[in-house]
């Protein structure tokens, strides 16, 4: 079940593993608030925030890099400023150390994602993970049918049949979602970006349907034609987002034996107020309110004029 978490509650750290959300369509910064999230992340990830040209995408971004610090300095135990993050060739962000070396060691794997109403984040100790959102929702000015064409090659004919087995449209869009939101959080676990052809990856439904404040653990896929039981998938529905998350357990003692016992410790995803997450987040230190960056931010516009 997720879990809808104010500002008073305890988050949960489940099996070193941690699951949030914030719906950050909702949130509409003022500035005091989007100075103290700037003051919070790095100088270099600021500027990428920066260069978004609306605010919808701003915003998401802005979230993302605050979850996590958030997150990170829950599981490990250490404030929030104390974290260090650098990025990979591909992009992808990642944990470098805590700034105090006498904190526990970063041995923490992270990943964002942000579409539709929702930031979510996945993160792991010891282990690969990769998370993936899609609001289900009809694609902008194409019918279903010419819009699936277009995804032909991406999936398998397994895939697509299980697409194809509903008879309603929507129905077969949260199908189509669902099988993206797994194709992607397991290149985002992997790291690697576009490069990775999504087409080489095989899924098969054990639980047809995910329903909302329902964990399904026992999809499974296979990668160029073989096995790949390495990886564990959990997945959820959240106000009509299909959420994915793909674990590599099989370097660490904490793959779960059966599905039965996945099913019992699976973590859950917390949906966690924007205003929680900025007074867990703390000013770098040298940092300091910037107008400018306020200014800037505050002169665009929310969304493009056709979302």
């Amino acid at each position: 079940m997720n879990q809808h978490i104010g500002s008073g509650d305890q988050i949960m750290v489940t099996r070193q593993s941690i699951r949030l959300a914030v719906k950050v369509r909702n949130w509409l910064p003022n500035q005091a608030q989007w100075t103290h999230a700037a003051q919070c992340i790095q100088v270099e990830e600021k500027e990428r925030v920066g260069k978004f040209m609306f605010k919808r995408d701003a915003k998401s971004a802005m979230v993302g890099r605050l979850l996590m610090r958030f997150s990170l300095s829950k599981i490990l135990g250490i404030p929030s400023r104390a974290l260090l993050f650098k990025r990979t060739e591909k992009g992808k962000p990642y944990l470098v150390s805590p700034v105090d070396r006498s904190s526990p060691r970063c041995d923490v794997n992270f990943n964002v994602s942000h579409q539709g109403d929702y930031v979510v984040l996945a993160a792991e100790r010891d282990s690969s993970v990769g998370v993936d959102v899609m609001k289900v929702e009809w694609p902008r000015n194409t019918p279903v049918s010419a819009f699936f064409k277009t995804m032909h090659k991406q999936f398998s004919d397994r895939e697509w049949s299980a697409v194809k087995c509903h008879d309603e449209e929507m129905d077969q869009l949260k199908v189509f979602y669902r099988l993206w939101c797994l194709k992607e959080s397991i290149v985002k676990a992997y790291g690697t970006g576009i490069g990775f052809e999504v087409s080489r990856l095989n899924f098969s439904f054990n639980c047809q349907d995910v329903q909302e404040n329902q964990v399904v653990n026992n999809t499974t896929v296979e990668i160029d034609g073989e096995p790949a039981p390495e990886w564990t998938f959990q997945e959820t529905f959240l106000d009509r987002h299909c959420i994915a998350v793909a674990v590599d357990y099989s370097s660490t003692n904490d793959r779960p034996s059966s599905t039965e016992v996945i099913e019992k410790s699976a973590p859950t995803f917390q949906v966690v107020d924007i205003q929680q997450v900025l007074a867990g987040c703390e000013p770098l230190t040298g940092s300091s309110p910037d107008q400018q960056f306020w200014e800037s931010f505050d002169l665009k516009e929310e969304e493009p004029k056709w979302s």
